[in-house]
């Protein structure tokens, strides 16, 4: 039941949210209100801030955080302290590179504009939603959807599966982190120009889906 619920109230979240963001446009108007507040411009897109720690940091913060899942699960063959985690280390293996690369893969498949390259924010291209984008593509339109960025810390809903069978009390707040930091890469790159909203929420759920189907897997192949 509750791996259900894990599955089934995300999604009607995601629906929740992504439907009137499609409805009403608010991809569009979010995006147009971040560009007339920099002044008619994308100014924080090089913005060491925005650009250097934020975006190009927390990439790099997140290989490092995989590297060293990698480097535990490894371990956890020949350490006993580690030993009793190498079921949920060996999901995390896998659950934090596929969830980033299916949001990678959908990004190849689907040609949609990032904010930046529309005419309306300084680009070249006509504005269209990701969803229209879907069956009438814009010809050389870019590959901005869903958030790759995002991924880097949505990848590690798979933390919040690995807390729920080994450390439960502690679960919730490793949820919450996992998505003020999606959160905060997502703006980030609103703010830039990079991405809209609904390309953050799609990959939040993306990874989430990933992430919950490997966990649905290997759960009860875990050592207890």
């Amino acid at each position: 039941m509750l791996k259900q619920k894990l599955l089934w109230l995300p999604l009607s979240l995601y629906l929740a949210s992504i439907i009137p963001i499609i409805w009403w446009d608010l991809d569009w108007h979010l995006a147009n209100y971040w560009y007339q507040l920099e002044g008619q411009q994308w100014a924080l897109r090089y913005f060491w801030l925005t650009q250097k720690i934020v975006h190009d940091g927390g990439h790099d913060l997140a290989v490092g955080l995989y590297i060293i899942v990698l480097l535990l699960y490894s371990f956890s063959f020949k350490s006993r302290l580690l030993g009793k985690y190498k079921g949920g280390l060996a999901y995390l293996s896998l659950s934090l590179p596929l969830a980033t690369l299916t949001v990678s893969l959908f990004k190849r498949l689907t040609t949609v504009d990032c904010p930046w390259s529309v005419i309306d924010f300084g680009g070249q291209h006509e504005y269209q939603s990701w969803f229209t984008s879907l069956w009438s593509p814009i010809a050389d339109a870019g590959h901005c959807f869903p958030s790759g960025h995002a991924s880097s810390a949505y990848m590690f809903f798979g933390v919040y599966f690995f807390s729920r069978h080994y450390w439960p009390k502690q679960s919730a707040f490793i949820l919450a982190f996992i998505i003020s930091m999606g959160l905060i890469f997502g703006f980030d790159q609103q703010i830039r120009g990079a991405h809209y909203l609904s390309h953050d929420l799609s990959s939040a759920f993306i990874c989430w889906l990933v992430s919950w189907f490997i966990w649905h897997i290997r759960v009860n192949t875990w050592a207890k």
